[in-house]
């Protein structure tokens, strides 16, 4: 079933049928009663939800129109702030070496460990010795018989001097037998060089310790062929413990030999002392080397990282903010809100851009579009956006009286 209507009965003309049908008046059509009711209980319907709409609307607007508290604080100017700049360096042992053979061989034994504490004299490595032993054999041996023949020269040269005497033999005869008992001479000389020499190089094929050390590292494997002068341990000191750090050469300058400074090691922080401030700028990193000395009561491993904070002063004209009250924006800037009274007095938000110089925990030093004194949002910026109405709830109890008094 539907309901349908004349032309007589629409909207427009239902005042009238309402008072027809008020009076009882014939002229409406009986079969019109039930569908004019309908129509009434229709438009009683629409026109109450429309009402209903319409104050909804009008509640909504004045929910957004109503000030959003919010924290904030005061943008005060500053003509520069302190920063604590870190500089990394690492622990070295007072001597570290890289130690070798002098002459060539094979590498034979390597009793040397890495961590073993070994004192001067201690052997270290060994290289094959069987080539060098025959060569000092063979030296000795032509000493012995150059030995034996410079004797037998120089006996022959007296008993050609008792027979110059006389007169038996030729003086020609005993100049030449007093040459070749100095040619013996001389041979012997080069005999015992070479027999040094052969007892030298075969010295030489065992490693000593040199000093009190800890064996760091070993540098090569036993059989490997070692040419002269290549590393095969390095040597650190067992006691005596340095750090060396880069410093730019401004921090450099305003460091004072002979004081003491704190370093951070791993998990603890200890004192040293600057012992010396290298000339050489490493082109690198544009940093010259701070030596501390450690004393004897620190325990440092060497390779270990060792920290120097120092504390600067920066000039920079700004003002310290919390994280929170900044934005992320593009071209590396930041976005803050501030806080202004409009025309009527009401309290806005207003963007503006500053960028971060410096941060020191939850607070950034910043610098930007910002007029000092004024305030800004200090946090949930995500809720609030620019011309908003917003009630400012001061940081550290203050009110915008409090800020309009400054």
């Amino acid at each position: 079933m539907y309901i349908s209507f004349t032309s007589d009965v629409n909207i427009i003309n239902m005042p009238r049928l309402l008072v027809a049908f008020a009076r009882g008046n014939t002229m409406l059509n009986p079969n019109l009663t039930r569908s004019f009711w309908l129509v009434v209980l229709a438009i009683g319907l629409t026109a109450g939800g429309t009402a209903l709409i319409e104050a909804n609307k009008v509640t909504t607007t004045s929910a957004d129109r109503a000030p959003m508290p919010v924290a904030a604080t005061l943008f005060v100017q500053e003509a520069g702030y302190r920063r604590k700049a870190t500089y990394l360096g690492l622990v070295r042992a007072g001597s570290d070496s890289l130690i070798g053979f002098e002459v060539a061989g094979l590498l034979q034994t390597l009793p040397a460990t890495e961590g073993m504490r070994v004192a001067p004299g201690d052997v270290l490595a060994q290289l094959g010795t069987d080539t060098r032993r025959a060569r000092l054999d063979e030296a000795s041996a032509t000493l012995e018989r150059v030995i034996a023949e410079r004797l037998q020269a120089e006996h022959r040269a007296e008993r050609i001097a008792q027979l110059v005497e006389d007169g038996s033999v030729s003086e020609q005869d005993y100049d030449d037998a007093k040459l070749t008992a100095q040619a013996f001479n001389a041979a012997e000389d080069s005999a015992r060089a070479l027999r040094r020499s052969a007892e030298l190089s075969l010295d030489k094929s065992t490693l000593i310790a040199p000093y009190d050390a800890v064996v760091a590292e070993r540098l090569v494997q036993i059989g490997a062929v070692v040419a002269p002068g290549k590393p095969v341990l390095r040597l650190v000191t067992a006691a005596g413990r340095e750090a060396h750090i880069g410093v730019p050469i401004e921090v450099a300058r305003r460091l004072q030999v002979g004081h003491s400074y704190p370093l951070t090691l791993t998990g603890i922080t200890v004192d040293a002392t600057l012992r010396a401030i290298r000339d050489h700028l490493d082109p690198a990193t544009l940093t010259v080397g701070a030596v501390f000395d450690f004393s004897d009561q620190t325990i440092a491993s060497v390779g270990e990282s060792a920290e120097l904070t120092v504390e600067e002063s920066v000039e920079a004209e700004g003002s310290w903010l919390p994280i929170t009250a900044l934005l992320a924006a593009p071209r590396g800037l930041w976005d803050v809100l501030a806080i202004y009274a409009d025309e009527e007095g009401h309290y806005r938000a207003q963007g503006e851009s500053v960028e971060i110089l410096y941060t020191r925990g939850d607070q950034a030093f910043v610098t930007g579009t910002v007029i000092p004194g004024e305030a800004v949002v200090a946090s949930g910026l995500q809720r609030i956006s620019p011309g908003d109405l917003v009630e400012p709830l001061f940081i550290a109890n203050k009110t915008m009286a409090d800020k309009a008094a400054l």
